[in-house]
């Protein structure tokens, strides 16, 4: 008997003693299923120990993954790198193109738009295919 569950009213030797009549009338069969079934369930349980310490194995890797994922899209934007190659070919490129750089005719002249507009042009544009 424990006196921290006894409030002075015998109330929890009652309730032993009920207990005790409860199990003299079960049967030996429900008890022996009874007993199966509990060292059943004491084997199952590790099992499903194991199989959520998955579940949460694997929303904590999907929790962080979306994290990382999130967290990309906030980090500042800098410009890719050129390598020297890449900015010594786009340097002789400019170059050769300055050097190479010829002033046109439609430059020079802006009478040259006022000519192609006239009457003139025409025929001796149609003459010029023959």
């Amino acid at each position: 008997m424990n006196p921290a569950h006894d409030d002075g009213t015998g109330l929890d030797q009652q309730a032993r003693r009920l207990h005790q009549a409860a199990l003299a009338q079960v049967s030996p069969q429900t008890l022996m299923r009874l007993r199966a079934a509990r060292h059943d369930a004491g084997q199952q349980a590790p099992a499903a120990g194991r199989a959520r310490t998955w579940r949460w194995l694997t929303a904590t890797a999907f929790s962080a993954v979306l994290a990382v994922g999130v967290g990309v899209q906030w980090l500042p934007r800098t410009p890719q790198a050129t390598t020297p190659a890449v900015t010594t070919a786009v340097a002789q490129a400019d170059s050769l193109a300055d050097e190479l750089a010829v002033p046109s005719a439609l430059d020079e002249d802006p009478d040259l738009y006022l000519w192609l507009a006239s009457a003139d042009a025409q025929p001796l544009a149609m003459e010029s295919n023959r």
